[in-house]
């Protein structure tokens, strides 16, 4: 049976939830927000289509109503469709229209909780909402509505902690009220931008500052109003470490969303978060006619980790007894594309020690005629696989207009930036110029003359892999240190 699950990917990076998680690995279809961590989508496999409605304010892509329909259809379509929602889905997240439109139309739907903002956001600033002796309530309003800023006034005499969520736009309305309605301006408040990401920002602050304040700081934006946010509750360093505390140099990872998972992996290994950029979507290929031709071939090459994945995703969906393959040998350009042919039960018996398309090419020639060798390669493959076999295109990378838009903002606030491709580092710098003094890191000697090509001087990693890119960083960062 077909069925819709509303899940909440969380308050920032990393905050989804095992279930949560597990239920995006096996997704055939994603319906996403305009999500904070992007990342997330990066966990789907290659087949899932993904559906990004936005939902950001003054932004949207979709109406609610819309959004509702393409839920419906989806859940009628795909064996299991996540709808993909910030924070939590029942925390201002219209979830309950949702579930209640899947419900109406027959559809089974169930909801996975997430970490809402609501107190991930106080808490990853470290203000606890609620604090014996201080505030044993909190109340969380949201202060954006289609109608505008509500009547603020009315919760100035609301015991304990006052959340505002969505606040960039109202902090001024905010204040306003509250004193207004009672509250002292010396009240203290906190102001928490961009939660759990590695461009959050905390101030604290009273009441009577909040508008100026929010005026500096980046949506989207959490007010907290409160004893809780006083300094001195816990101890005036620990209140100051989550202000004056660095998340380190700030890292845009592009590629592919497998690519950048790998690599934001690999950067968390070192110490540092990731801004998560994936530009690219793996489409797969009409190449059926390679499986028709296996006797021809002697050895099947690898140019690429996505190419393992969607060539066995295939020989799954064709029901391919992996026994006809018992005769062939395998190639592959790189350690992490042998280790993708491994998972399958295949051991590459040929991995060029350069690791890159030209070895591959080269080493080819020297162990069997052209025409016994397949290359399995992205349509945009390197010309020079022609010399070294027959090429079987299995897939493109598309670049979505909107995802290089988004890569092109995270570019201007970062320290560095990781390319993954050739491709890749194309689009983007074709889409937008990498900003003055941001350093670029690539993954091999190939993806760096997409740079060049543009009059960058990049730094290479010293293998071509995610581990290489980061500890490049790492070196770096530790000889500034």
């Amino acid at each position: 049976m077909n069925r819709v699950v509303l899940v909440g990917a969380g308050c920032g990076e990393g905050m989804i939830t095992l279930k949560g998680e597990a239920l995006v690995r096996r997704a055939d279809c994603i319906v996403y927000d305009t999500l904070l961590d992007e990342g997330v989508l990066a966990l789907a496999p290659p087949r899932c289509e993904k559906v990004c409605v936005g939902k950001r304010a003054g932004a949207h892509s979709m109406k609610q109503e819309e959004i509702n329909d393409l839920l419906v259809a989806c859940g009628k379509k795909y064996p299991l469709t996540v709808r993909l929602k910030g924070g939590d889905p029942f925390v201002f997240g219209r979830g309950g229209e949702e579930l209640a439109a899947l419900s109406e139309a027959g559809i089974s739907c169930s909801v996975v909780p997430g970490v809402t903002s609501a107190v991930a956001a106080a808490e990853l600033a470290g203000i606890p909402v609620t604090h014996r002796g201080v505030a044993r309530a909190f109340t969380v309003v949201t202060a954006h509505t289609v109608q505008g800023v509500p009547d603020v006034g009315k919760f100035a005499g609301t015991e304990g902690t006052l959340v505002f969520l969505m606040a960039k736009a109202a902090c001024s309305q905010i204040a306003k009220g509250l004193i207004a309605g009672g509250r002292s301006p010396r009240t203290p408040a906190a102001l928490i931008s961009c939660a759990g990401m590695q461009n959050m920002q905390v101030r604290r602050c009273v009441l009577a500052e909040m508008d100026r304040i929010a005026g500096e700081m980046e949506a989207p934006l959490t007010a907290v109003v409160g004893e809780v946010c006083d300094h001195m509750l816990l101890g005036r360093n620990f209140g100051n470490m989550f202000e004056s505390c660095s998340h380190g140099a700030r890292i845009a990872v592009v590629g592919t969303q497998a690519h950048v998972a790998r690599v934001s992996d690999a950067l968390l290994a070192r110490g540092f978060s990731s801004l998560p950029c994936p530009i690219g979507r793996i489409v797969p290929l009409d190449f059926d006619g390679v499986f028709a031709a296996l006797d021809g071939y002697e050895w099947l090459a690898f140019t690429s980790a996505n190419g393992v994945d969607v060539f066995f995703e295939r020989c799954r969906t064709l029901r391919i007894d992996h026994r006809c393959f018992a005769r062939h040998r395998f190639a592959a350009v790189g350690a992490y594309t042998a280790e993708r042919l491994a998972l399958f039960g295949f051991h590459a018996d040929l991995v060029p020690q350069a690791q890159t398309t030209c070895a591959l090419a080269e080493t080819l020639k020297n162990v069997a005629p052209r025409e016994r060798v397949a290359v399995l390669c992205a349509k945009a493959g390197n010309p020079i696989l022609d010399q070294a076999g027959i090429r079987f295109p299995l897939y493109e990378v598309v670049y979505g207009r909107e995802a290089l838009s988004r890569a092109a903002c995270a570019m201007r606030s970062a320290k560095y930036v990781t390319f993954g491709s050739f491709g890749g580092a194309s689009a983007l710098l074709d889409f937008a110029p990498l900003p003055e003094g941001v350093r670029a890191v690539c993954i091999g000697e190939e993806t760096a003359k997409a740079l060049t090509s543009h009059g960058i001087t990049p730094s290479v990693a010293a293998v071509p892999s995610a581990e290489a890119m980061a500890e490049a960083i790492y070196q770096e960062e530790s000889c500034k240190g």
